[in-house]
């Protein structure tokens, strides 16, 4: 039946039948061979991009973001600072050295002279229930011996809350000489501590 209406068509007619036939098959072809893959290859390509686009979006947040986490990070380390400073850790073997180290300057500078430092005995107070870590409860007590006026100590340990808030003062012996400016002053420092400590 299809030759007998491909037969009955006029030469013209059958040309443009046939040149019509070849086109579509070529269209097909070209649509299933190139156009269909370059269209899955272009929404790949979208995919991707749309996944960059997020991915930077993200980045640039962040990086909007890094100034206030810097800012947040210094304020904890500030905060930090006193804790720091205020440890006491072994200097050469011996916290009394270490203790000398921080504070020498603030001694002389207040006016006190001849000074000492020992290690004086301390007794831990009892760890709280649950126990918590021995190392967050270690304290070492420092004994500073000083001539100085009164105004001189009082200076001292003005300076001393001041810069070493953590230090506290468990005592502070004074004994009169004839000369006012040159008495003799004991303190004993209690400080937190880190390491070579055992709990009493």
């Amino acid at each position: 039946m299809k030759s007998d209406f491909l037969h009955d068509m006029a030469p013209d007619a059958k040309r443009s039948f046939l040149v019509s036939v070849v086109l579509v098959a070529v269209g097909a072809a070209l649509y299933f061979l190139a156009v269909d893959p370059a269209e899955s290859k272009l929404n790949a390509e979208r995919k991707r991009l749309s996944e960059l686009e997020s991915k930077q979006n993200q980045i640039n947040l962040d990086l909007k973001n890094a100034g206030k986490v810097k800012e947040k990070t210094e304020e904890l380390e500030k905060s930090v600072t006193p804790y720091e400073e205020a440890l006491l850790e072994p200097l050469l073997g011996s916290f009394s050295m270490q203790a000398k180290a921080k504070l020498e300057q603030m001694l002389t500078e207040a006016g006190l002279t001849n000074l000492d430092y020992a290690e004086a005995p301390f007794r831990a107070l009892p760890l709280p229930k649950p126990v918590m870590p021995r190392q967050l409860h270690r304290r070492a007590a420092i004994r500073v011996t000083a001539r100085g006026s009164f105004q001189a100590a009082a200076s001292f340990l003005l300076r001393l809350e001041k810069e070493l808030p953590l230090v506290s003062q468990q005592s502070l012996e004074i004994t009169s000489e004839q000369d006012p400016s040159k008495q003799v002053l004991s303190f004993v420092l209690e400080w937190p501590a880190k390491g070579g400590l055992t709990r009493k």
